[in-house]
């Protein structure tokens, strides 16, 4: 890759966490810099939710090859343990501002790492907690309000992030979609759960909202839960969005009662 990834290998050579994919080393040669990382065999979250894989010299659609319900909220725990580590446990605390499904790599088991921490920064050196920047990046569909509008980085931007992945997960849908009109709006997934969970049949809307591909092999009341804890997460207000201690938290509580079903 070309320019400066400096910034990627500093943080990198302090993290070790086995949910954040491991640096094994690096290379310069003609102005390019290449850096080598652990080998994560199934891929990227995105392409077992959105895409194709080729695997075993062959290509595998989604209809196919799809993950189960207990690999879903497994790689959901494993992300919400590695942002937890950089957010909690890395001196100075760190926001990795690029959480995306294609930035979460699945190794031989289908555990989940996160990946890419090129426009990680470093937000434990201010008091308040609170960064502002003129220059903002990041890939629609997962970029907080907060962030877009006014620049501000916070813990918070990644927990909006996790929550569209979340959504990603249940629905299997992508972070923006297009409407069936000839206006050709995009629609936000983070912006299509609040609808869903309001009256008397959130269930049954949920139902629809669902990956077809897991069919009816998940238990609705956990995927109501977790459907739940992901609105928290895109709330508009970063103040209502839960801390990532408290998102992995429910989430590992959640793990037993997913392991019944497959």
């Amino acid at each position: 890759m070309k320019g400066d990834v400096s910034n990627e290998i500093k943080i990198l050579k302090q993290i070790n966490h086995s949910n954040v994919i491991r640096l094994s080393g690096f290379c310069i040669h003609e102005g390019n810099t290449f850096l080598v990382y652990e080998f994560a065999e199934n891929g990227s979250l995105s392409d077992w939710l959105h895409g194709h894989r080729y695997q075993d010299n062959q290509y595998w659609s989604k209809s196919t090859c799809s993950l189960t319900w207990k690999q879903r909220v497994q790689i959901a725990c494993d992300v919400a343990d590695g942002l937890n580590y950089l957010h909690n446990y890395t001196s100075p605390a760190h926001v990795h501002k690029n959480l995306k499904s294609s930035n979460i790599l699945l190794d031989d088991k289908f555990r989940g790492k996160i990946a890419n921490l090129g426009l990680a920064r470093a937000v434990g050196d201010q008091e308040d907690g609170l960064h502002l920047t003129r220059h903002v990046f990041g890939t629609q569909g997962y970029m907080a309000p907060e962030y877009l509008e006014h620049g501000l980085i916070t813990s918070k931007l990644d927990v909006f992030a996790f929550g569209v992945v979340l959504l990603e997960l249940l629905s299997g849908r992508e972070a923006v979609g297009q409407a069936h009109d000839q206006d050709k709006v995009e629609l936000l997934l983070s912006s299509a759960i609040g609808p869903i969970l309001e009256g008397d049949d959130a269930k049954e809307k949920l139902r629809s909202f669902m990956d077809p591909s897991l069919g009816s092999d998940y238990p609705l009341d956990l995927a109501l839960n977790v459907a739940c804890l992901a609105c928290k997460c895109v709330a508009d207000d970063m103040n209502s969005r839960p801390s990532m201690t408290d998102v992995f938290m429910t989430l590992s509580a959640s793990i037993g009662w997913s392991s019944s079903t497959n």
